[in-house]
């Protein structure tokens, strides 16, 4: 499967989020919080979790629904979060 990003507009909440909801609560906490309305297709929004091991990412395509989930098994999002603060 070939996910591409190309033309979509990633938010990164830097914001620990607590990520044992599916698509469906994170979608909400998109639209209610963040005014992000993830069913245009253009939206893709990344959630980190509090201890930055665990991201996960939503969004929509013309095929459907995604939820990508990254678990980082050395390490942390620290370099993404140092490049996010320049």
């Amino acid at each position: 499967m070939n996910i591409r990003f190309s033309g979509v507009h990633v938010t990164l909440v830097i914001s620990p989020t607590d990520l044992r909801g599916g698509f469906h609560r994170l979608c909400s906490l998109a639209q209610d919080q963040l005014g992000i309305n993830l069913s245009s297709g253009k939206e893709a929004v990344v959630f980190l979790s509090k201890t930055r091991k665990i991201c996960k990412i939503v969004t929509t395509d013309e095929k459907g629904t995604m939820l990508l989930t990254r678990t980082l098994h050395n390490g942390r999002f620290e370099e993404l979060m140092v490049r996010v603060g320049q």
